[in-house]
């Protein structure tokens, strides 16, 4: 047996892995749909989706193997990702490298490999591939076949999913158009198939906790966070004008963007420069007359500073002191105006230290503005006060308990506006 070499860029590598914060999570039904798919569609037993770790290759996916990890030194895998295209293994017995591999002389007894890497940030992190128990060929077009089906690892990592969150906003909007009757049905589809595009809640160098109650109609409101690379952390939250399937389809489509770092010529850890942007790609007039507001902030874990921009949004708040007990809250306004809202508008950058205990809020209007019972309306500042009060705590609970006091206020029956309240902790220093 032969193991594979250690990539040249490994520290690189490892680091972008380490960036996804995808090992030992959960399965997930997005990457376990691709290989059920892939196993019917070559006709083999085996096929799995595989992060290559420093010693370890870990499994996000598998059909037909029963299995989480294997070590590193074994993997096929640790010999795919030292190159840009697909490794094939027509007979593994056949080959010096693998021919004497536990894989191959025991469960799963590999014959027939081919795996294609998984890019992420640039980097090969993982592999998608095929597994057989007899020898075979694989022709040139399922070749292409398998490098497509990478892709859409590739995507799923990214949480790239434009194509199809317009085909089903685009179907719900002719299906209202064809029956008033399956409105509410198709409304609420909708609803839930967006609210299933939000950021997984995180629990390690980065903590977060979010609560989105989207109001009677489908919104445009809409959020995610992230690693920009492995020093910067990025986290914004948008809000469109209006309700129904035109602001929900803007507030995914800028949201897909910015996921994808997909802003030409734009660095998106200078938040300033990313609104600026937008404004220039999103003006209201070529959109239906609708304009966003957006909260934009980049954390840096090195120096911990948190840099942030805003284009007419609700200021985000920091809660932050040495201890909880003595955190202070900061205001986080940025003063632009609402994103495409007018032709060449800039957006200014602000920073902030971050302290040892630190909770940022972000949020949407639909979070403050609510009547209070008495015929007035809850104000920003008081808001605040009531952030304040469930943040300066070390329990989980906040948001939580934030959005239960505002229903509380609330009274009887849903809030009128989508309610977006998102909150992220910064580890201490490293």
């Amino acid at each position: 047996m032969i193991m594979a070499s250690i990539p040249e860029n490994e520290q690189e590598r490892l680091a972008a892995l380490r960036a996804l914060d995808i090992l030992d999570t959960p399965p997930e039904e997005r990457f376990d749909r691709i290989t059920r798919l892939v196993s019917d569609i070559f006709r083999v037993p085996i096929a799995y989706v595989a992060m290559v770790d420093a010693n370890r290759q870990w499994m996000k996916s598998t059909c037909g193997w029963d299995t989480t990890e294997t070590s590193r030194d074994i993997s096929f895998c640790g010999h795919t990702i030292l190159q840009d295209s697909a490794l094939v293994i027509p007979d593994a017995l056949k080959d010096p490298r693998f021919a004497d591999n536990p894989m191959v002389t025991n469960k799963p007894h590999v014959r027939f490999y081919a795996g294609h890497p998984v890019r992420a940030m640039g980097e090969n992190v993982g592999t998608l591939c095929l597994v057989a128990h007899q020898p075979r060929e694989i022709t040139p077009q399922e070749l292409s076949m398998l490098e497509e089906f990478a892709a859409m690892v590739e995507h799923e990592l990214s949480m790239l999913d434009v194509i199809h969150v317009q085909r089903e906003l685009i179907n719900t909007k002719e299906a209202l158009l064809e029956s008033r009757k399956h409105l509410a049905k198709e409304l609420e589809e909708a609803t839930d198939y967006a609210c299933s595009l939000l950021p997984p809640r995180l629990n390690s160098r980065v903590k977060t906790a979010w609560k989105f109650e989207p109001s009677t109609e489908l919104g445009g409101d809409f959020f995610s966070y992230g690693w920009i690379d492995p020093d910067h952390f990025g986290v914004y939250l948008i809000d469109v004008c209006g309700h129904g399937v035109g602001a929900a389809l803007l507030s995914i489509s800028v949201v897909n963007l910015l996921r994808s770092q997909s802003l030409s010529g734009v660095d998106m850890r200078e938040p300033g420069e990313v609104l600026t942007r937008l404004n220039e790609m999103f003006p209201m007039e070529s959109n239906g007359d609708k304009y966003f507001t957006a909260w934009y902030g980049v954390y840096q874990a090195r120096t911990r500073r948190l840099r942030y921009a805003s284009g007419g949004h609700p200021p985000a708040v920091l809660l932050h002191g040495p201890s909880a007990e003595a955190a202070q809250m900061a205001w986080l306004t940025g003063g632009g105006l609402a994103v495409g809202s007018m032709p060449d508008s800039d957006y200014a950058t602000r920073e902030i230290e971050v302290d040892p205990f630190n909770r940022l809020y972000v949020f949407s209007d639909g979070t403050y503005e609510v009547e209070t019972g008495n015929g007035g309306m809850l104000t920003l500042s008081e808001f605040g006060d009531i952030l304040a009060k469930h943040g300066k705590t070390e329990q989980d609970d906040d948001v939580l308990n934030t959005y239960e006091h505002i229903l509380a206020l609330n009274g009887a029956g849903p809030l009128d506006d989508d309610f977006s309240l998102v909150r992220v902790e910064f580890a201490g220093k490293e």
